[in-house]
């Protein structure tokens, strides 16, 4: 079996109800067949899940779609967080033990550490407010409801009096309140409302919330109803990307005129060359943002890396030195490679991506960025697919 990761855009792509392309249904049942029959093993992360995420209400029905297809695909084969992952590479160079072997997270989470030792309100503020509107009936005042309100909850939790209220009721009926607000798997929901009435234990608890995160239909489902919340996770890539394309635009612009001065100025002929002032300058900015990443990561989960060298860094830190270089080699083609269009906002996106490239077989990206992200990953041994029309043929080359 071999590995394959898709572009985000191929979810949008094949999913499309627009587009009524029989090339793509073929290649999108391909896929389909290709998974199903166990040959290929397709990996999503987080990174894909945010970029399918809708940015409007009205985009909602399209993320389920994509989100849809993008389950019947890869099931739970989730690759760890890009937090994980990067931990993982630095506590590789620490030990010189060479690069991860397997960034597949075990049980399909995608999503990156979280804490759940803050359990959802709603699991029985639904139950004070259904207590508010009895004694709205009973003729009590607002002030007075909100009096009795306060003995029912304090610090947001449930006191003595709702706790004894909540134990007689029926976990059945919480648990479709919660399915109206949060369309999460329903057997999830109801052992979240069991352990509300104090009938399920924090393991069963943390265990239903973590099988309905785990699946991004649901997450999407959810979305529908909570669109707010999807924000968080749509800006995963999407923030970063405006930031680190703002940033590298003013980069090369800079660059460019900085090789303006010195022809001009006559100190360089040819500062974009391969002996290039320019172009050497540029070669240390990425290694020091490489080692940069690297150190701060260590720093954060207080490990000693000791003395290394650049090539310990290719060696252990894969993933890394393959997105950082992909983005500095799709910018420096706006600086000494002639392109005229306008650093994206996408290209710091694809370069997270990317971070992932050396963990599977076959990886697809744009036009733009595929050759970029193959020249940092020849040593891993991954295919960079630039068209989605190539990926069919791709992987029948690499099953043979």
């Amino acid at each position: 079996m071999i590995t394959c990761y898709l572009d985000s855009q191929d979810y949008s792509v094949l999913t499309d109800p627009k587009q009524d392309d029989p090339a793509l249904s073929k290649i999108k049942d391909t896929l389909l067949h290709l998974a199903r029959s166990r040959q290929v093993r397709f990996a999503f992360s987080a990174a894909a899940v945010s970029k399918s995420t809708a940015l409007t209400a009205d985009a909602t029905h399209l993320a389920e779609l994509k989100v849809e297809l993008l389950s019947e695909l890869c099931g739970s084969n989730a690759l760890v967080s890009f937090d994980r992952l990067v931990d993982a590479e630095a506590t590789a160079l620490a030990l010189r033990a060479g690069p991860p072997k397997d960034m597949f997270d075990p049980h399909g989470r995608w999503f990156p550490e979280i804490s759940i030792d803050e359990k959802p309100q709603e699991l029985w503020v639904r139950w004070r407010e259904l207590a508010e509107d009895e004694m709205k009936l009973m003729g009590l005042s607002r002030q007075e409801r909100r009096a009795k309100a306060r003995l029912l909850v304090k610090n947001g939790k449930p006191r003595p009096a709702l706790s004894a209220r909540l134990v007689q009721q029926d976990p059945n009926a919480l648990a479709a309140e919660l399915l109206k607000k949060y369309p999460m798997r329903p057997e999830s929901a109801e052992v979240m409302g069991r352990w509300a009435l104090g009938r399920a234990t924090e393991k069963e608890f943390s265990e239903a919330l973590m099988n309905s995160l785990i699946d991004p239909r649901w997450m999407m489902k959810w979305f529908t109803t909570q669109h707010a919340m999807s924000s968080p996770i749509a800006d995963m890539v999407r923030q970063p990307g405006r930031e680190l394309g703002q940033l590298m635009r003013s980069l090369a612009e800079a660059s460019v005129r900085w090789a303006s001065s010195l022809r001009e100025a006559g100190l360089d002929a040819d500062p974009t060359g391969k002996k290039g002032e320019i172009a050497s300058r540029w070669q240390q900015m990425q290694e020091q943002q490489l080692v940069a990443i690297i150190e701060r990561v260590a720093s954060t989960k207080g490990v000693e890396l000791g003395k290394y060298e650049a090539s310990d860094v290719c060696t252990c830190c894969p993933g890394i030195a393959a997105g950082v270089g992909s983005l500095y080699s799709s910018v420096w083609a706006n600086v000494g490679g002639g392109r005229k269009e306008e650093t994206s906002d996408s290209q710091p996106v694809d370069a997270l991506h990317a971070f992932y490239a050396p963990y599977v077989q076959v990886f697809r990206a744009d036009r733009f960025m595929a050759p970029h992200i193959q020249k940092q990953v020849l040593h891993a041994g991954t295919i960079v697919v630039p068209r989605l029309s190539q990926l069919v043929a791709a992987l029948e080359k690499q099953l043979c």
